[in-house]
């Protein structure tokens, strides 16, 4: 093939519709990683064309402090108000969808294939591949209705409409089926799919993102020139057991006076967190940033000691968390709730340690043990970049696609 003249699209819906940060950088790795192997990529976000490093611009740019402290009605509280709007939101992919986007395909032509990510009642993609006589790739996070259903969100009445249509049907059109876990695996195989055509995909990272990083600079600008910092980043919701994570930074804040917590990110949880933090007496050595854009993320996760996922449950885990993918690139070893992918991951690497959940004494007394053991975190982040490198990175999927549809 022609490097050059390969252009490969990728299927988004808007942005308005598509609101989930983490999600829009899995698609610019996505997007880069196939820039890299085949010389053009095209995300089209509701008819609407991006690059790769348009697409990571956006995300994380903006605050959501403003919503937090946003008033919330007792009626939007109800249950019946949030059927409403889960209807309403149904309605608009589906509109979404269904309404009519020019796009001029024959400029991927000479792809390989063609990629969508799956949202409800999105198939433009698949529909495109098979125009062009292309196979189609389905990059799967989870499907919608249920997962939505995991976290409380129900579809009286209409249940089974938006999983056949908006989840069955298009896993059903696509030639290859990606997802980031096995427990994702087996709920699109319930929906019908031929488990031939799966293929489990994890959540990948930019790796050359993080070949030279500021992390001094961060360190400077924080005041953490001399400090342990312990690290974590993302979107501050209730999944996130961050409030575990301050509950063991407590447990060991009075032995380890150089120890700051150093939490990136914001969302619905931040503002208790910070008050939470402030009861503790310990505003002063938790340092919240707030939102970070994605173009700087790699500099401020590159100046963790260590980094912490912490979970108050191992039920049901499904996902394939991209900041373990980012902390591994930046070599940064991590002490991690044993659950789902983050356990297989610690275990097949050894960039890291497992604790129970729930536990954070557990976090705490692992702190304190590694915080003394300067050899053994040096290992682990040689391991950890290592295993990013050779295991993390979206070119070999890409090889595995190749493989599959033998290009």
């Amino acid at each position: 093939m022609n490097k050059g003249k390969i252009k490969v699209p990728l299927f988004t819906p808007s942005f308005s519709r598509l609101r989930a940060d983490a999600v829009w950088v899995t698609i610019a790795n996505w997007a880069e990683g196939i820039e890299d192997k085949y010389g053009n990529a095209e995300v089209i976000a509701g008819g609407y064309s991006f690059a790769s490093s348009e697409i990571r611009a956006k995300c994380f740019s903006k605050s959501v402090e403003k919503k937090n402290s946003k008033k919330v009605s007792g009626f939007r509280k109800s249950s019946l108000s949030k059927l409403a709007e889960t209807f309403i939101k149904d309605l608009r992919w589906y509109y979404e969808e269904i309404k009519s986007i020019d796009i001029n395909v024959e400029r991927f032509s000479n792809a390989p294939f063609v990629w969508q990510h799956h949202d409800l009642f999105q198939t433009k993609g698949l529909e495109i591949a098979k125009k062009l006589g292309k196979p189609s790739v389905l990059f799967v996070d989870a499907p919608y209705v249920w997962e939505s259903k995991k976290w409380g969100v129900h579809r009286l009445g209409w249940e089974w409409f938006s999983k056949k249509w908006g989840d069955a049907k298009p896993l059903k059109m696509a030639d290859l089926v990606l997802v980031v876990s096995e427990e994702v695996k087996r709920s699109v195989i319930e929906l019908g799919v031929n488990e031939n055509k799966i293929m489990i995909t994890p959540c990948t990272v930019s790796n050359k993102r993080f070949d030279e990083t500021d992390a001094a600079g961060v360190r400077n600008s924080l005041g953490l020139e001399n400090s342990f910092v312990i690290g974590w980043i993302g979107s501050f919701r209730k999944f996130h057991s961050l409030d575990l994570l301050i509950g063991a930074f407590e447990y060991i804040s009075s032995s380890k006076p150089n120890a700051k917590l150093l939490l990136v990110g914001d969302g619905p949880e931040r503002l208790g967190l910070q008050e939470k933090v402030n009861e503790l007496g310990l505003d002063e050595r938790v340092i919240f940033t707030g939102n970070v854009p994605h173009n700087e993320v790699h500099n401020y996760i590159s100046s963790f000691d260590l980094a912490v996922l912490p979970s108050n449950s191992n039920e049901g885990f499904h996902y394939s968390p991209l900041k373990l993918r980012e902390f591994f690139a930046a070599g940064v070893p991590v002490i991690a709730s044993a659950m789902g992918d983050v356990k297989h991951v610690i275990e097949d690497s050894n960039g890291g340690w497992l604790v129970e959940p729930k536990s954070k004494e557990a976090i705490g007394q692992m702190i304190l043990d590694l915080e003394q053991d300067k050899e053994s975190l040096m290992a682990a982040s040689l391991r950890a970049r290592e295993y990013a490198i050779k295991e993390m990175g979206v070119s070999k999927q890409i090889r595995m696609i190749e493989e599959y549809f033998g290009i």
